[in-house]
C-alpha cells in the first residue's frame, strides 16, 4: 500500500464568486467521500473562517485570473486532484480518483477534448505557422503525481508560462491573441512544442465525461459509457462576476 498522501486542490482568485464557488465545490466533494482532504487556495481578504473546517488547508494565492496554476504547483499532496471550483461532484467515486492514478500507466492524468465534443467549445481549433493545431487535454481536471521530479517541474513550467503569456511578458510569432487567454494554449504549447517534456507520462482518466461533465453537453449526444457523472462543470451559463444566468 502506498503512503503518499492524497488530497484535492481548489483555487479562488480574482473574483469572489470563485470563492463562493469553492465552497460548495468543498461541500459536495464532503457530502460524497467525507475523508476527502482538501486545500483551497484563495486571496486573503476573500477568506470567511466560519468555512475552515471544510479544509485540510487554506493558504494564499495571488489575485491572477489564472491563479489556478499557482495551487496546482503548490500542492501539498503527494497524489493531487485538481479541480476547477465552478464545479460539483454528484457521485461517491469521486473517491477512487487516487487509485485510478495509482492504477494507471500514467503520471498525470487529464480529461479530453476530443472532436465529437467540440460543438461546446469556445475555441479549440486554430492555426499555426506550422499549419492546423488543435487542443486535445483539458485542464480543468487534472490528476497527478508529486512525487515525480518532471511532473512536479512541468506543473511549476505550466504556471509560469501562463501567467507570462497572459501578462503579455511572451509569446510565440504567428499565433492568434485570442489564444492568450487560454491556459489550455500555455499546456498545448509544453506538450506539443517542448522538447523536455516529449517523454511527459499523461494520459486520460477512463471515461472521463465521468470526470468532467459540462453541462452544456447534450445528453442523448454525449454521455459516460460506464456509470453516472462524478463531477459536473458549469462552465457555461455563469457569469463569473456574480451571477447565476
Amino acid at each position: 500500500m502506498s503512503d503518499k498522501t492524497e488530497g484535492y486542490v481548489l483555487v479562488a482568485s480574482n473574483k469572489i464568486n470563485f470563492y463562493r464557488y469553492a465552497i460548495n465545490l468543498a461541500e459536495s466533494i464532503l457530502d460524497f467521500y467525507p475523508d476527502a482532504k482538501i486545500t483551497l487556495f484563495c486571496e486573503e481578504w476573500m477568506f470567511e473562517e466560519l468555512h475552515r473546517d471544510l479544509f485540510d488547508n487554506v493558504e494564499w494565492c495571488t489575485g491572477h485570473y489564472r491563479a489556478k496554476l499557482e495551487g496546482m504547483a503548490r500542492s501539498p499532496y503527494d497524489l493531487t486532484m485538481y479541480l476547477d471550483v465552478d464545479m460539483e461532484v454528484e457521485h461517491e467515486d469521486i473517491s477512487t480518483c487516487f487509485q485510478i492514478l495509482r492504477d494507471s500507466e500514467h503520471d498525470m492524468l487529464f480529461s479530453a477534448l476530443t472532436d465529437d465534443r467540440s460543438y461546446v467549445y469556445a475555441e479549440r481549433d486554430f492555426d499555426t505557422p506550422e499549419g492546423k493545431a488543435k487542443f486535445t487535454l483539458c485542464g480543468g481536471i487534472c490528476l497527478y503525481d508529486m512525487t515525480v521530479p518532471i511532473i512536479k517541474e512541468f506543473v511549476a513550467e505550466w504556471e509560469d508560462l501562463t501567467k507570462r503569456q497572459m501578462d503579455k511578458e511572451w509569446w510565440p510569432e504567428g499565433y492568434i491573441d485570442s489564444l492568450k487567454s487560454w491556459d489550455q494554449f500555455s499546456l498545448w504549447w509544453l506538450t506539443e512544442k517542448e522538447d523536455k517534456y516529449k517523454d511527459l507520462n499523461y494520459g486520460i482518466i477512463y471515461d472521463d465525461l465521468r470526470w468532467n461533465y459540462y453541462n452544456a453537453f447534450n445528453w442523448h449526444k454525449t454521455k459516460p459509457e460506464s456509470g453516472p457523472v462524478i463531477v459536473r462543470h458549469y462552465s457555461c451559463g455563469l457569469d463569473k462576476d456574480g451571477h447565476i444566468l
